[in-house]
């Protein structure tokens, strides 16, 4: 078991929650301990499926080449998201209006994620239960590709999806305390990009080690 491993797959699938947290922090959406938990829970359930998809899958791969696989899936959704945040920068100047009318597919999920308060339905300024819960699930859909590569890799599903779970349970609160404090796009553009580096770097770690 590689500790290092599953310590930068946790960072990585968790990043989502910390640019969540830094959004609601600047924006003052409130979110309870209950309704935060709920979120990490569906995160780290939908790290445990993904994984659990991949250990299935390992049983048709021939194991000499599980490792390699299993790295290689990691690098490319790196890459993949990387190019995706370099044409998010070219298109940078298109309305905030644009961008919402465009509600369907990766767009939409896009967008919640650039802008989480739009969760917040009746706007009252706080994720009630059920926003929480929808919130949780488009942050799920980020673990999805992440733990079917970390668990063809060789990553353990259990430790792996508890890392996940604390991971997001803490990045909200940690964001919303910075995001209260200080401007948020910036450092939210900085935790994508720090995240698209760590998966790169497990992909690379995985495949050498």
């Amino acid at each position: 078991m590689n500790i290092l491993s599953i310590f930068l797959f946790a960072i990585s699938s968790s990043s989502d929650n910390l640019i969540v947290g830094l959004s609601y922090g600047a924006k003052k959406v409130r979110i309870n301990f209950i309704n935060n938990f709920m979120i990490s829970f569906i995160s780290g359930i939908g790290t445990f499926l993904a994984m659990l998809f991949g250990r299935t899958l390992l049983q048709l791969i021939p194991l000499k080449y599980s490792n390699i696989i299993g790295s290689g899936i990691l690098i490319l959704l790196g890459i993949f998201l990387l190019i995706n945040w370099l044409k998010k920068n070219i298109d940078s100047k298109k309305s905030t209006e644009e961008v919402n009318e465009d509600a369907s597919g990766f767009k939409h999920y896009e967008n919640t994620l650039r802008n989480p308060e739009i969760i917040d339905t009746n706007d009252s300024k706080t994720i009630d239960f059920k926003e929480a819960i929808i919130l949780g699930i488009v942050l799920c859909l980020n673990n999805i590709g992440l733990g079917i590569g970390a668990s063809i890799s060789g990553l353990n599903i259990f430790i792996t999806s508890i890392s996940s779970l604390i991971f997001s349970l803490v990045f909200i609160p940690i964001g919303y305390y910075i995001g209260e404090k200080v401007i948020s796009d910036k450092l939210s553009r900085y935790s994508e990009i720090i995240s698209i580096c760590i998966i790169l770097i497990l992909g690379m770690y995985d495949l050498f080690v």
